[in-house]
């Protein structure tokens, strides 16, 4: 990997670790943020596109109460496409409860392939473009991000 490969790493690293932070402790806020301003996010059977739908599924998770979360990202499979355009294949391994910490341990509520397509855009900054999240392993807590079904924008299903 040259120089400029591993800096785009680097700096998609920093936009993954980011997101997670902002579900786990800020309930979501600014995630929005972090995906192009058309960008899509996205479960089998729903997603939810344009940062104005994904804003409105954090605020909706956050209005259903107190619920703590620690979203575990890692082994990044980065493909570098351009200097402005990237793909992603990486692990989540998810533990989350409604409620207040600390929370009794549990079992993930899942584990999952998470497929993103990033795009560094005209201010340099880089963006997800389009996140797509696959489960590998579900457990038995029950997912409360809401997302519009796959053909339409809203939000009814849940991650």
């Amino acid at each position: 990997m040259d120089h400029d490969g591993a800096l785009i790493r680097a700096e998609i690293e920093a936009l993954n670790v980011e997101f997670w932070y902002r579900v786990d402790h800020r309930n979501g806020e600014g995630v929005a943020d972090l995906f192009c301003e058309d960008g899509v996010y996205s479960v089998t059977g729903g997603r939810n596109a344009g940062r104005a739908a994904i804003a409105a599924s954090y605020v909706a998770r956050a209005a259903r109460g107190p619920r703590v979360s620690r979203h575990v990202h890692s082994n990044l499979r980065l493909t570098v496409e351009s200097p402005t355009r990237a793909t992603g294949v990486s692990m989540l391994t998810l533990w989350a409860r409604d409620g207040e910490a600390p929370l009794a341990l549990v079992l993930p509520v899942s584990v999952s392939d998470v497929h993103d397509t990033y795009v560094r855009e005209a201010g340099g900054d880089w963006h997800i473009e389009h996140r797509h999240i696959t489960p590998a392993f579900l457990g038995d807590e029950p997912a409360v991000l809401p997302f519009a079904p796959a053909d339409e924008k809203g939000a009814v299903d849940a991650l």
